[in-house]
């Protein structure tokens, strides 16, 4: 959706290692073990890591989320193009800092 809005906008996106982000979201829908293979480079990430979003709402503390997500869907409305998941992960996120029960638990379909 964020690649949607750029591209609708006139943005180039900034590459992501060696990866063309306009082939980011079919990267993304690959099979687990092939997106493995293929994305070796950039999984070599702590186990353990997490995000400061996930942190924050850990904490019960305002997140980031309007400065990210709201960036995303100020662009999306101003060229015209729809943004539905990041307006429901937006909300999800919200609703757990409102609630402060720690991270919605968002998992991908």
């Amino acid at each position: 959706e964020a690649l949607l809005a750029m591209k609708a906008s006139g943005i180039e996106p900034a590459g992501i290692a060696s990866l063309r982000p306009a082939l980011l979201p079919k990267v993304l829908r690959l099979p687990d073990w092939l997106f493995k293979i293929l994305a070796r480079r950039m999984l070599a990430i702590d186990p353990e890591a997490r995000s400061s979003m996930w942190d924050d709402l850990r904490r019960g503390r305002p997140t980031e989320i309007d400065d990210l997500q709201g960036a995303v869907l100020r662009l999306a409305e101003k060229a015209g193009t729809p943004a539905p998941t990041v307006q429901r992960v937006s909300a999800l996120v919200r609703g757990a800092e409102a609630e402060r029960l720690g991270s919605p638990g968002l998992v991908p379909e």
